[in-house]
């Protein structure tokens, strides 16, 4: 643009490099906030916001750093939604400790920033400190939202926490006004399966209000699969055959399911549809009974 001759202002530069930073463009977000600092146009916290996520993107903890100290440099009094951001920057660049620190120093905590670090914690396996965030939380009286519960639930799900994960799942609207969503119950399907608990998650997918996402279906054949419960995947497969799935993923491990128990009938049938759907697969191969080989 200034190649050009023309002169965006602060609004237009915060535009593009927010645009760069969501379309996973971490390189050109970073070289055109260096041009607009040239042009002596002064960021402002917008200009922050759409920043860090960059920094996430290429995990540099050290552009991150940066940036915070810029803030501080700049004059600029950190709210609620840049704390969030820089919680989440640092999350992604693998630092909790900094992560805790910028959430410490928030004078007013946003149910945002509780989210952001309650995730930060829950995607490094931290479960315990996940949940006594959560309920810290609920004692300052902050509610919690449907984010907050994802993240939640979550955590429990990668942790093994069954007994907590659903207790929480089960409490969603009594307790906190929240509506269990697809996110929601995808989490607890994935909990359930990962603890074996196959006969349970098959009747929570039976039974959801919701609709039935491509994680959840992923999800749930591929705890039959490890779980040696094919039975249970044949069960859902008549009602996962009228979906409609666009990733292939479901569908070839219910397909290598049926080609365990040497079912080729109906092999043929879940790649037909898969034809009729056009959901294509890269080719590779998972060596079955009988020394058969099937895409998978």
């Amino acid at each position: 643009m200034t190649e050009e001759g023309l002169v965006p202002d602060l609004v237009t530069w915060n535009a593009i490099i927010a645009g760069f930073s969501q379309s996973q463009h971490a390189g050109e977000a970073f070289k055109l906030f260096r041009v607009m600092l040239l042009s002596g146009t002064k960021p402002n916290l917008v200009t922050i916001t759409g920043l860090l996520p960059a920094c996430g993107l290429i995990g540099s903890i050290q552009r991150g750093r940066e940036i915070h100290g810029l803030i501080y440099r700049i004059g600029f009094d950190i709210n609620v939604f840049v704390a969030s951001a820089l919680i989440d920057m640092y999350s992604k660049c693998g630092s909790v400790t900094k992560a805790r620190s910028v959430f410490d120093r928030i004078p007013v905590n946003h149910v945002a920033s509780w989210n952001a670090l309650i995730g930060c914690y829950g995607k490094y396996g931290m479960v315990d400190s996940s949940i006594e965030l959560f309920e810290r939380m609920q004692e300052g009286g902050v509610q919690a939202n449907e984010v907050t519960l994802t993240c939640v639930l979550s955590a429990c799900s990668h942790s093994g926490y069954v007994e907590k994960g659903l207790k929480i799942f089960r409490s969603m609207k009594g307790s906190h006004g929240v509506e269990a969503t697809k996110e929601h119950y995808a989490c607890v399907v994935d909990l359930l399966c990962r603890s074996g608990k196959m006969v349970e998650a098959y009747e929570l997918v039976s039974e959801m209000p919701v609709e039935v996402t491509e994680s959840i279906v992923g999800a749930f054949f591929n705890g039959c699969k490890v779980h040696g419960r094919r039975d249970l995947a044949k069960m859902m497969a008549e009602a996962i055959l009228k979906m409609e799935l666009k990733r292939p993923g479901g569908f070839v491990t219910l397909s290598n399911i049926y080609a365990a128990d040497g079912e080729w009938e109906e092999v043929e049938k879940v790649r037909k549809v898969m034809k009729q759907r056009k959901v294509l697969k890269k080719p590779g191969f998972s060596w079955l009974n009988k020394g058969m080989a099937l895409p998978e």
